[in-house]
């Protein structure tokens, strides 16, 4: 989403070099979108941006592992688990 769709005044500016090639290819894409370039860019970046943020906080299982994974979390806590939920943290 483009920084207008966040509801936030655009305060910031970036430039960066790209080959005349490279321009043109982009400024048709987003004559294609109906969009300006600048938004045209600004909702590439913003979802490369949120594939980058995905890939990291988002933790993908084979079918037998989320199997695995449920089952351990249907097992009942250990003991020793419940004590140490149970207990005051060293650092309160």
């Amino acid at each position: 989403m483009a920084t207008a769709a966040l509801g936030k005044t655009s305060n910031s500016r970036m430039e960066f070099r790209v080959e005349d090639a490279r321009k043109s290819r982009y400024e048709e894409a987003a004559s294609m979108k109906g969009q300006t370039l600048t938004q045209w860019v600004l909702a590439n970046l913003d979802d490369a941006a949120n594939r980058a943020f995905d890939e990291v906080r988002i933790t993908k299982l084979a079918q037998a592992d989320f199997e695995r994974f449920c089952e351990q979390l249907d097992r009942a806590m250990p003991d020793a688990a419940k004590r140490l939920l149970e207990s005051d943290p060293e650092w309160a």
